[in-house]
């Protein structure tokens, strides 16, 4: 699976899914970049969220994000602090999602807290 960083710290977005010499993608990695591009969606928007909210956050108060997990159909909600947003992805293949939201298959929980987990998914420069 390839990757690649994008101009923000700590974004990940993956790479294009298609043809390489003229063969298919194998059918787990063109999910896995299915599912990698669900995630991208809203840590793009928790990003966001994040430039909105940095000056507004006295005292380590909890502001909504939306769930990171892999899950397409997942739109839940958790409520972090700015320092445990930035915290959780502090590398670009890492992302926060609700306690329980993980995908075996392609990631690892590196961290859990009550209102969310910290995953991280196999470094895209490494395979590890």
């Amino acid at each position: 699976m390839q990757g690649r960083q994008s101009g923000a710290p700590g974004v990940f977005r993956a790479a294009w899914v298609g043809y390489r010499g003229g063969m298919a993608l194998e059918r787990d990695e063109v999910r896995r970049e299915r599912l990698l591009k669900n995630e991208q969606v809203f840590r793009d928007y928790n990003n966001r969220r994040v430039a909105f909210e940095q000056d507004a956050d006295p005292d380590g108060e909890l502001v909504p994000f939306v769930c990171e997990c892999a899950d397409p159909e997942c739109i839940e909600g958790m409520e972090l602090s700015i320092d445990d947003f930035i915290a959780g992805h502090s590398a670009p293949n890492r992302f926060t999602v609700k306690p329980g939201h993980v995908y075996p298959e392609g990631e690892q929980v590196l961290d859990t807290h009550d209102r969310f987990w910290v995953v991280e998914k196999p470094d895209p420069a490494t395979g590890i």
